[in-house]
C-alpha cells in the first residue's frame, strides 16, 4: 500500500479527536411517593457525562450525552415496586440551566452541588411489575395516576435531581429483579420475541 493510500488512515485519529471535550458528574435521582402507610422514597446515583466533538467526520460531530447506573427503585408497598427507568431520565441541563446550551454549562455543572425538583414534563419512564419474578407482567405507570397501579391513596409526590459526589448505586435493581442478570433476555431469539415495553424496560433498568 502506498503512502498516499495510507495517509487517510493515518489522519483518521486526528479527525476523530479534533476539539474533543468531555465533562463528567454524578447525579442522584430521588423519587418520593405518598402512600396510606406514609412516605416511600427511592434514590439512585448515576454517572453522567457529556462529550462534544468538532470532528471533520459528520457522524462523529456534535454533543453526546451518556448515563451509567441503574433505575430508581421505590417499594411502594410490601412486594410492590415502582421503577423510574434510565429511559428518558432527565439530563441536569434543562433542570439546572433551562434554555442554556449544555456545552456552555457543562463546566459549571461539574462544580455544582445543588438539588432541584424535576418538572413533570421531564419525568423518566415509570413502570411496575404485577409479579417481580415474571418480567412479562411489566406495566407502564402514569406519573399522575399511581392509584391505577397501586391502589387508593398512592401518589407521586416529587422527583428531584441532585449533583453529588456520592458513589454510583449498584445492585438495588438486581435485589428486586433477580432475572435482570440473565443474559438470555438480551439475546435473540428471546429478545426479539419480547413485547416492546419489556424491551424498553430491560434496556432502562441498568446501563453499564
Amino acid at each position: 500500500m502506498t503512502l498516499f493510500r495510507l495517509l487517510p488512515l493515518l489522519l483518521l485519529p486526528l479527525f476523530l479527536s479534533a476539539c474533543d471535550e468531555r465533562w463528567g458528574w454524578r447525579q442522584k435521582v430521588t423519587v418520593t411517593v405518598e402512600t396510606p402507610e406514609g412516605e416511600r422514597v427511592g434514590e439512585s446515583v448515576l454517572a453522567g457525562s457529556l462529550r462534544h466533538s468538532d470532528s471533520a467526520i459528520p457522524e462523529a460531530r456534535g454533543a453526546f450525552f451518556y448515563l451509567r447506573g441503574e433505575a430508581v427503585v421505590v417499594e411502594v408497598a410490601p412486594g410492590r415496586y415502582l421503577f423510574a427507568l434510565l429511559n428518558g431520565m432527565p439530563t441536569p441541563f434543562p433542570v439546572f440551566f433551562p434554555g442554556e446550551a449544555p456545552v456552555e454549562m457543562a463546566g459549571r455543572l461539574e462544580d455544582l452541588r445543588e438539588s432541584r425538583e424535576v418538572p413533570p414534563d421531564l419525568y423518566p419512564l415509570l413502570v411496575t411489575f404485577d409479579d417481580v419474578a415474571d418480567p412479562k407482567t411489566v406495566r407502564r405507570v402514569e406519573p399522575s395516576d399511581l392509584v391505577a397501579s397501586f391502589g387508593p391513596g398512592v401518589a407521586l409526590t416529587s422527583v428531584t435531581l441532585e449533583i453529588t459526589d456520592e458513589a454510583v448505586t449498584e445492585g438495588r435493581v438486581e435485589e428486586v429483579l433477580g432475572w435482570i442478570s440473565d443474559k438470555t433476555y438480551r439475546t435473540n431469539p428471546v429478545w426479539a420475541s419480547l413485547p416492546s415495553l419489556l424491551q424498553e424496560t430491560i434496556s432502562g433498568l441498568v446501563k453499564g
